[in-house]
C-alpha cells in the first residue's frame, strides 16, 4: 500500500526562487500543478532576522501568490525563533500540517536539510540548485516516490 504525500514544504531560496527574487524556472508550474492535485503547500525557510511577514514577504517575486501556501503552513525561521538545518523546524512543520511526517514531503537544494527531514521521518526530494534546477520535473518524482512508498 502506497502512502500519500499530503503536503509538500518547499525551501525558498535556490529551490523555489533565486535570491534576486526570481521564480527558478517550473517553480511556478509546479505549484499550481501541485495543488490543483489535492496537496497542501508550505514553506519551511531561514529568514533572519527579518521582524514582519511583509519584510519576509518582500523577499519574494513581486508576482509571489503567498495564497497558494497554507498561512499556518509557512514556517519562518524569524517568527517561530527555529532554524533549518535543525530538526525542531522540520517537527513545528509537521505538527502545525496534523498529518503524520511520512505525509510530508520537504523539497531542498540543500543535503543537509534534505537529511534532517528525512530523520524526522519526512519524505525529502532534493533538487539541483541553480542554474541546473531539476524543479520542472518534481511532480513526476514525487508521484513515482508515492508509488514506492
Amino acid at each position: 500500500m502506497s502512502i500519500k504525500i499530503k503536503v509538500v514544504f518547499f525551501d525558498m531560496g535556490n529551490t523555489l526562487v533565486t535570491h534576486a527574487k526570481a521564480w527558478l524556472p517550473g517553480a511556478k508550474a509546479l505549484l499550481v500543478s501541485l495543488k490543483a492535485s489535492g496537496r497542501r503547500l508550505g514553506i519551511i525557510s531561514n529568514t533572519g532576522n527579518l521582524s514582519s511577514r511583509a519584510d519576509i514577504l518582500d523577499l519574494f517575486p513581486p508576482d509571489f501568490d503567498v495564497n497558494m501556501f497554507e498561512p499556518n503552513l509557512s514556517v519562518f525561521s524569524s517568527e517561530v525563533n527555529l532554524a533549518k538545518p535543525e530538526k525542531a523546524i522540520f517537527q513545528k512543520a509537521v505538527a502545525l500540517s496534523a498529518v503524520a511526517a511520512g505525509e510530508c514531503a520537504y523539497c531542498s537544494e540543500d543535503l543537509v536539510e534534505t537529511l534532517v527531514a528525512q530523520h524526522i521521518g519526512m519524505r525529502a526530494l532534493r533538487v539541483q540548485s541553480p542554474p541546473n534546477s531539476d524543479l520542472a520535473v518534481l511532480e513526476n518524482h514525487l508521484n513515482k516516490f508515492e508509488s514506492i512508498l
